[in-house]
């Protein structure tokens, strides 16, 4: 099989990366923003104005959350090169982002305030446009997400995806803090325990991962066979 050049390689490594960190994004939007959208009114003034959309905002959440299982099963099938994983990851990512975006303007219109959610937008319309990007002639022939990839590729962006999603994860109480600060508490601990246990599964996978692709290259180097002793 042909191999990638480096450059090819290394876009395509980074598109895999963004593409989990905006179905990560969307997972931990879909559950986050089902607090609101069923009991905004016991979640302070501010989040009380969204009130009369919480029907909206339940649509919102399942259709976050089924986007963002698309989008996992998708970045899975785009990381192991298999047909029609393009196709898939961009279906996901317009219909995450447009589900990001209309609760974007409800926020904002309502609220005054679209944080933690515009890091979900924004960070689904950068791997949107990547993607796109990527779709131009010229790239496309160098990436060719459709192209079977050697297992070490496919190890290193699938490990790097992980790591940096699983990190993305076990920090949620950390970055969402400013806006889930309620009263002196962090309503974002309210999925403390799924975000630590989804967290440290993500990232220790992708560690393993990486680090059994390090050794299998560093295995492979020449030199490294073991050479049987002459006398």
């Amino acid at each position: 099989m042909e191999k990638r050049s480096g450059f090819g390689a290394a876009l395509r490594i980074i598109a895999i990366i963004l593409v989990s960190l905006a179905a990560a994004f969307t997972l931990l939007g879909g559950a986050g923003t089902s607090c609101v959208a069923f009991a905004a009114e016991n979640f302070g003034p501010s989040m009380a104005k969204l009130v009369p959309v919480k029907p909206i905002f339940q649509v919102l959440v399942v259709v976050s959350l089924a986007a963002a299982i698309y989008g996992i099963m998708s970045t899975v099938r785009l990381a192991k090169g298999k047909p029609g994983s393009v196709r898939s990851v961009l279906i996901f990512l317009v219909v995450g982002g447009a589900a990001s975006a209309v609760q974007y303007y409800y926020s904002l219109t309502l609220r005054g305030s679209t944080a933690p959610n515009n890091f979900r937008l924004y960070a689904t319309i950068l791997a949107l446009v990547v993607m796109l990007l990527l779709q131009l002639p010229g790239l496309r022939e160098k990436v060719n997400f459709e192209r079977g990839s050697s297992g070490g590729g496919t190890a290193t962006a699938g490990g790097a995806a992980l790591l940096l999603s699983g990190l993305l994860i076990l920090t949620t109480p950390v970055w969402a803090a400013p806006t889930h600060v309620i009263d002196g508490y962090n309503t974002a601990n309210a999925l403390f325990w799924p975000l630590i246990i989804a967290g440290v599964v993500c990232a220790s996978a992708g560690a393993i991962l990486l680090t059994r692709t390090r050794l299998t290259r560093k295995a492979a180097l020449p030199g490294t066979e073991m050479q049987p002793s002459g006398r």
